[in-house]
């Protein structure tokens, strides 16, 4: 199983309820994106995404699926609206987390190989 199917059907797991946004028909959401990065994956229906445009870069219209998912910048701002309904997760990945991220694989190299398989 690949880690997008895992992402998906793990949503709908009883501890993970009131983790996903939903999007009814017609309904539209403006969404400032940070700090940090986040990954936007599609659980159920589809979203019509518009990141908003700069000076050098136009604003950009993207659908996604569900078990879809895309990369949004810091500091970004999104319209998202459902076609027809959507529920969709706005996840933090690790490296939007540097404080965080640096720690956990400094603990990782400190610990002993044989305590590393016994974990995995």
């Amino acid at each position: 199983m690949s880690l997008a199917q895992r992402s998906s059907i793990d949503a709908f797991h009883p501890a993970y309820a009131g983790t996903a946004w939903e999007l009814g028909q017609g309904q539209a959401l403006s969404l400032p994106i940070g700090p940090g990065a986040r990954e936007l994956r599609v659980l159920e229906g589809r979203v019509w995404l518009t990141r908003s445009g700069r000076a050098d870069r136009p604003a950009q219209d993207v659908w996604l699926a569900a078990g879809e998912a895309i990369i949004l910048g810091s500091g970004e701002q999104v319209v998202l609206e459902s076609w027809p309904s959507a529920r969709f997760q706005l996840l933090v990945p690790p490296l939007a987390c540097p404080e965080a991220w640096s720690q956990l694989k400094a603990k990782r190299a400190a610990r002993p190989a044989s305590s590393a398989l016994a974990a995995a």
